[in-house]
């Protein structure tokens, strides 16, 4: 029987070049998860600003009740916090979506499974649990900004969900968004096609040993 320490040392180097495109891989991919979480602070700050700008002025569409804390503020106490929406959303949205269930690429082990249906399946995925993630960081921060008191406006645009109040209306990422999310999809398929050659190449060698 061959020693492992008659192994060719070939094999082992390949391994070790997998090993290392799937570390850059990785980082590749967390960079665009950051990415995608800045895009999103953005995304909802500037939504968030729009519907308290939109409530300011009376719009004949504010979907918020007369009774909010939001009627009962001084103008100096509003501007105050439309400065102070940036940092409060940030936190919002780090809360939500800085998580490792939602980025395959912080797992260490996860289906090698390679097939095209596979990868959208898996991409179609996190797709929908980002934009419910997302519509849940709307809600989140409405509740802030306007101190709801009493029941939840009869407005359709919203609905409660496990306690916590969420948009319901079609909801569009931003452009900065969707190319992250992409670019991030990019980098998940070569993850995968990468762990596949890893377990082939470590079967080839446990054969060899054998």
């Amino acid at each position: 029987m061959e020693t492992e320490t008659n192994i060719p040392k070939e094999p082992y180097e390949k391994t070790n070049c997998i090993r290392e495109k799937l570390e850059v891989t990785r980082e590749e991919m967390e960079i665009e998860a950051l990415a995608f979480i800045e895009a999103t602070k953005q995304f909802a700050s500037e939504w968030i600003q729009r519907e308290f700008e939109a409530s300011a002025c009376f719009s004949e569409n504010y979907s918020f009740p007369e009774n909010s804390g939001f009627y009962q503020r001084k103008p100096e106490e509003l501007k105050s916090e439309l400065r102070e929406l940036p940092i409060k959303v940030s936190d919002i949205v780090e809360a939500h979506l800085n998580r490792n269930d939602y980025w395959i690429h912080r797992n260490a082990l996860f289906q090698p499974d390679i097939s095209r249906d596979y990868l959208e399946f898996k991409k179609e995925k996190i797709r929908k649990e980002l934009i419910s993630s997302v519509r849940v960081i709307l809600g989140h921060a409405t509740e802030i900004f306007w101190e709801l008191e009493g029941e939840e406006p009869g407005s359709k645009a919203w609905v409660t969900e496990r306690g916590r109040r969420k948009y319901a209306c079609f909801l569009r990422f931003s452009d900065e968004m969707k190319a992250s999310l992409n670019r991030y999809f990019i980098r998940l398929e070569e993850l995968f096609v990468l762990n596949h050659e890893m377990k082939q190449e470590i079967l080839r060698i446990e054969g060899k040993k054998l």
